[in-house]
């Protein structure tokens, strides 16, 4: 049975605009492309079930006023 943290490999398409966002988060970050999907996987299942268990999503803005993240 294969270990939940060896990697497989993937294919995906995406948009030029998409792709072009992933290269430069990448590149401002230092690290790679592959790092930052992993990571906007890893997030967007923390998002996920954090909704699911009833949880808001909120962004705090310079002023300290708070705004909630509507998500599909």
């Amino acid at each position: 049975m294969a270990d939940a943290n060896e990697p497989v490999k993937i294919t995906a398409d995406l948009p030029k605009e998409l792709f072009d966002a992933l290269v430069e988060l990448a590149n401002k970050r230092g690290v790679s492309a592959n790092t930052v999907l992993q990571e906007a996987v890893a997030r967007e299942k923390y998002f996920s079930d954090k909704e699911a268990s009833g949880a808001s999503i909120l962004i705090e803005e310079k002023d300290k006023s708070f705004k909630k993240v509507l998500r599909k």
